[in-house]
């Protein structure tokens, strides 16, 4: 096959867009800091890439949905401890209001006082998040508890997933909290003995089932701290899942700064030697004898 200058150029030309497209990859790649960014760099990498991303993303949504749950938590902790202050206050007043030698003027005073406690106990129990009511069930836009203390809720329970195929309650109704026993009736009961000067009533009744609601309380907090810790270590390894699926994903996508700049001088002096041999190569043309 006879060779001519212009196969001879052509080939030439072919060779040196094809090193400058190798100067162009490792150019992109230093700026950009990404060793693949199109499926055509790494098809086996793109997958990997993708799946990377895939659980990282579940993994965001999940710590998010554990944040939610712990914050809806430490609420729902706090509006019991004031529960449990509220019903600690009137078991005081009982005691005192249980002496048979106080005054029906003071014990009147004692029950107006259990009175404010009863609305405050009213207040912890529509006790709101974000606009929710906490212990409504699901029903969180409507107030749980009615001012004489009624319980309009409904026993739903609120789930969030903090994993694959793991969800955990992190709500409790006010109807499992407050009324089983019912703190509130103790508290009626407590006004009304106190009003009628019924002191054996005091002492042996109303005391025992405030005594009952306030354990009842202690157990609920105590349920609601072992979700909270539960979270607290869920939270604590996707927060390692997190760093250790981006640095995988580092590892697949980014590129090595200094294995780079190696492959881009190398091509660099690929792309001047091909420059260099192609001016040898191509010879002049009669043109150039007509100068």
């Amino acid at each position: 096959m006879r060779v001519t200058s212009g196969m001879l150029t052509a080939t030439f030309m072919r060779d040196l867009n094809n090193n400058l497209r190798s100067l162009a990859k490792y150019q992109h790649q230093l700026a950009s800091g990404k060793r693949v960014s199109r499926p055509s760099d790494d098809p086996v990498a793109i997958v990997h890439s993708l799946r990377l991303r895939s659980d990282l993303g579940d993994i965001e949504q999940f710590a998010k949905n554990v944040d939610h749950a712990l914050s809806w938590l430490n609420l729902t902790d706090t509006a019991l401890s004031q529960a449990g202050d509220i019903l600690q206050r009137a078991r005081e007043l009982a005691v005192y209001g249980a002496n048979g030698t106080l005054p029906q003027e003071s014990r009147n005073a004692l029950a107006e006082e259990v009175r404010q406690l009863f609305d405050q106990l009213v207040q912890v129990g529509n006790t709101t998040y974000a606009g929710q009511y906490i212990f409504a069930g699901t029903e969180t836009k409507t107030a749980p508890f009615k001012p004489d203390g009624t319980f309009i809720g409904n026993a739903g329970a609120k789930e969030t997933e903090i994993g694959t195929n793991q969800k955990l309650q992190y709500n409790l109704t006010g109807d499992a909290v407050f009324k089983q026993p019912d703190a509130f009736q103790a508290l009626t009961d407590l006004i009304t003995h106190l009003e009628t000067g019924a002191t054996d009533q005091i002492s042996s009744a109303d005391i025992a089932a405030i005594d009952q609601a306030i354990d009842h309380l202690l157990a609920v907090r105590a349920e609601v701290g072992a979700r909270v810790n539960r979270l607290e270590m869920t939270k604590s390894r996707l927060d390692d899942a997190n760093i250790n699926f981006t640095d995988l994903l580092a590892k697949v996508e980014d590129v090595d700064v200094a294995q780079t700049i190696m492959e881009l001088k190398n091509q660099e002096n690929v792309y001047r030697a091909a420059l260099a041999t192609g001016a040898r190569i191509i010879q002049p043309t009669l043109v150039d004898f007509l100068r």
